[in-house]
């Protein structure tokens, strides 16, 4: 049974981690990835050579969020959403107007940074932190942030490619995060009660009973039993959007088809939010990682062989579903096992390992990609990647269901 009554009574803070998600998809690859082709031809590069810019600014942006993440601990939500926004901002700016090869690689980075990264740290751990029996139910709010952009930026944009020079159109990106920061400055012009009890921000404890620290963590066998898996979705998924022009063009689908089409990968990771959302908080993180990645498995499979636009669907409905659950997972993971104390700091470590994971995946495809091998392979090597983290899910799950062991 759905409980308006926790939706209506948290809209204010529910609304906080759900635009912060939104507004991280000017650095997401599935928004960047639109431009890739425009970017590619006007600095003259190769898919490797935009692979690896982008790579290597994603893998920066990782470092840089060890750093910086654990301030979200210590520093209020209004201070720290507006400093992260206002950031955003910048490199959108100065992607509207750069015509430099050196500034892209910055440009690139400050976006991977500040949207990519930050953005969405922030909006999981303040779902960490704000809730604690229905943190299913915020995380799968949260993402729908990311949803809703995934399924109506990318035909926006594309149109408005299609009108002005592209440069131009991230300053229409730039009105949007301005629009954006103003309401969160509207909506946190009081921070969230830990007085009241219905609002409290309760410090949870993970395995043992225990606030787990960030280098506690890193010495457990759970964390690195889960990394492969952590890793997946973010890998794959971010290849796959980051080539997607390059796979329409190998399939002979049209671009502007192919993207009509994706809003049935977002309303189905829309749906699978609050499927895995309710699951989570009936059931628990551990229970379902095992099983959360057999969509991804289905996907990919799938897309290898696919050659019709009905198809394309049918994978779109996989990857969405898998994608839906992921985000859940993702988000309530750290807080379930390690504990909420020292959210911030421990999932600067989550959060630099997904934002390594999406810097690996595409510049390795792209110079697969150079060297001949088609990505139909490629789909085949990341389902049975998938595979062996379910098993190691798998440990995961039912080895601390057994064992208190840390």
């Amino acid at each position: 049974m759905v409980n308006i009554s926790f939706y209506i009574k948290n809209f204010r803070w529910l609304y906080i981690v759900f635009i912060l998600t939104f507004c991280s998809a000017f650095g997401q690859t599935f928004f960047i990835s639109l431009y890739s082709a425009e970017i590619r031809h006007a600095f003259n590069l190769s898919h490797g050579e935009w692979g690896l810019i982008y790579s290597i600014a994603t893998l920066s942006s990782a470092i840089l969020i060890l750093f910086v993440g654990g301030y979200a601990d210590k520093l209020s939500a209004k201070m720290m959403s507006s400093i992260v926004i206002f950031g955003l901002m910048a490199f959108v700016f100065c992607m509207a107007i750069n015509s430099s090869f050196i500034f892209l690689i910055f440009i690139i980075l400050g976006l991977r940074f500040f949207g990519q990264g930050m953005l969405g740290h922030l909006s999981m751990v303040y779902c960490g932190k704000w809730f604690s029996k229905n943190r299913g139910k915020a995380v799968a709010v949260a993402n729908s942030g990311y949803t809703l952009a995934e399924a109506s930026l990318p035909t926006i944009f594309v149109i408005l490619i299609g009108i002005f020079v592209w440069e131009r159109t991230w300053f229409i990106a730039l009105i949007i995060c301005v629009i954006i920061l103003l309401s969160i400055l509207i909506f946190l012009t009081v921070e969230r009660d830990k007085k009241d009890s219905g609002n409290a921000e309760i410090t949870q404890t993970g395995m043992n009973n225990k606030s787990w620290t960030r280098n506690e963590m890193l010495k457990n066998w759970v964390f690195w039993l889960a990394l492969p898996g952590l890793m997946t979705s973010p890998m794959f998924t971010t290849t796959l959007f980051f080539h997607q022009v390059h796979l329409v063009n190998v399939k002979g689908w049209e671009m502007s088809e192919f993207v009509i089409l994706i809003p049935f990968y977002s309303f189905t990771s829309l749906f699978s939010l609050y499927i895995f959302g309710y699951l989570v908080d009936r059931l628990n993180t551990k229970n379902i990682l095992p099983f959360f990645l057999l969509p991804l498995i289905l996907g990919f499979t799938t897309l290898a062989s696919a050659n019709s636009y009905l198809t394309l669907i049918l994978v779109f409905v996989f990857l969405g579903t898998m994608q839906g659950a992921y985000s859940v997972v993702y988000g309530t993971f750290f807080p379930e096992f390690f504990g909420t104390k020292n959210l911030a700091s421990i999932r600067t470590v989550g959060l630099a390992v997904m934002v390594l994971s999406s810097a690996i995946g595409p510049v390795l495809s792209g110079y697969f990609i150079d060297l001949g091998y088609k990505i139909d392979a490629q789909f085949m090597f990341m389902s049975f990647f998938a595979i062996f983290a379910s098993i190691l899910f798998m440990f995961v799950s039912y080895g601390t269901k057994i064992s208190k062991l840390s």
